[in-house]
């Protein structure tokens, strides 16, 4: 996908691929809000067998379901408003409404392929959430907008892969059909409630990054918001390992504080997150100038920007999968207030670095919170329930490898 997207900065001009990355970032903030964390709720529905009857599980999906496409109605029809507030009228309605579409095909795709990680094979769920759906989508991607250069041709790409790729596997969702419209009307309330504890935390970590390409949109222009969106696809990369692993361990989080050997293997895990995570970093690297000259819309911090962002996010990986940690425990509350305090503070932080037009000193800044929330969560788990997912040794070195390459690309920066 991310080569792909890369060809794709060949093929349309700056502005069309501009538009194109803000409208589909606009959906895919809005989809973690609006899935109001219904996976990590079947999921803790899934692994905890006294409280995940069918039924139960079929009510929570029901209710996902009907929020979804109730508020997707709401979106589409609030462009007239939307679209001087936050787009700076600089997205066409064409591409915004193709990339509303995109929300409730992607939340039934997530939901499917949880329900498929937890029920049958780990190892196959994620490798089609990995790889398989996006080998959908880079031909896709590129075909399209070949046959017709334009923001609307590469919206309507992602549109139909997503498709494609729930038909595939909507299979897990059939045994999940609701039941009663009298027992599902019963318990909306409870499950909206559980939903909104749950997802909330999880919708605001899940948009950083588009919250992050809009507010380069507003402050630089919709061609510096394509460019960083490459940046940050480029940058994920260097996380690819870490996010795979921590999918891989999410079935194994629930009641983990009463399992030693269960957290020793992920603790080992993390070890050689750590590694990949390293190698991950070199090779952004080395590809960053590359890309830099080979792109059609990259500016000359391109490959700086680019390096700071992933150490950042590969880096934090090494204290494990944290988050997923306190959200299947129950731990909601304590999620809220950190994500919501740090979020707040780097916020202002980034869009005063933002009106400086420094797309380097603002990935710093995002990897740093990246960094800094996982650090401090970490730190909450370990004192609170006693659980390390990471080796003391593996934390210090991962902290000293990050601090080394930001203090490096700020100095060079300047």
């Amino acid at each position: 996908m991310l080569l792909a997207t890369l060809w794709l900065t060949r093929i349309l001009d700056p502005q069309q691929f501009g538009q194109f990355r803000v409208g589909s970032s606009f959906a895919t903030l809005m989809i973690p809000f609006l899935a109001l964390g219904s996976e990590r709720l079947v999921s803790r529905m899934l692994q905890n067998r006294k409280g995940g009857s069918t039924s139960e599980i079929s009510s929570v999906i029901t209710v996902s379901f009907a929020v979804v496409l109730v508020s997707s109605v709401v979106l589409a029809a609030s462009y007239p408003l939307l679209s001087p507030a936050i787009f700076k009228n600089q997205v066409p309605s064409s591409v915004y409404f193709v990339s509303i579409l995109l929300i409730p095909a992607t939340i039934a795709y997530n939901l499917s392929n949880t329900i498929w990680r937890h029920t049958e094979s780990t190892v196959a769920a994620q490798v089609h959430l990995n790889l398989t759906q996006r080998l959908w989508r880079g031909p896709l991607l590129i075909g399209f907008s070949s046959a017709c250069s334009s923001a609307l041709s590469a919206s309507l790409a992602m549109l139909l892969a997503q498709t494609l790729s729930l038909f595939q596997i909507h299979r897990h969702l059939k045994p999940f059909k609701p039941r009663s419209p009298q027992l599902q009307s019963l318990h909306f309330k409870s499950n909206l409630k559980q939903l909104a504890t749950i997802g909330i935390p999880v919708a605001i970590m899940a948009a950083i990054d588009r919250l992050d390409i809009l507010l380069i949109n507003a402050t630089m222009g919709v061609e510096a918001a394509g460019t960083y969106d490459i940046i940050y696809m480029l940058s994920l990369t260097a996380m690819f390992p870490a996010m795979a692993m921590s999918k891989t361990s999410e079935p194994f989080l629930y009641n983990l504080k009463l399992d030693i050997d269960r957290q020793n293997s992920i603790k080992q895990l993390q070890s050689r997150t750590l590694i990949t995570s390293f190698i991950a970093v070199l090779g952004v690297a080395i590809a960053g100038p590359i890309l830099q000259g080979f792109l059609g819309n990259a500016g000359t911090d391109f490959s700086s920007a680019a390096l700071v962002l992933s150490a950042g996010l590969a880096f934090s990986s090494v204290h494990g999968p944290v988050i997923e940690y306190l959200q299947i425990n129950g731990k909601t509350k304590i999620t809220l207030i950190t994500v919501l305090a740090m979020l707040t503070g780097f916020f202002i932080l980034k869009y005063t670095i933002a009106n400086t037009g420094s797309l380097t000193s603002f990935a710093a800044l995002a990897g740093l919170f990246y960094f800094a929330l996982r650090a401090a969560l970490a730190s909450y788990i370990r004192l609170k329930d006693g659980v390390e997912m990471s080796s003391k040794a593996s934390v210090l070195t991962s902290s000293i490898m990050y601090v080394a390459i930001t203090i490096y690309i700020i100095t060079q920066a300047r």
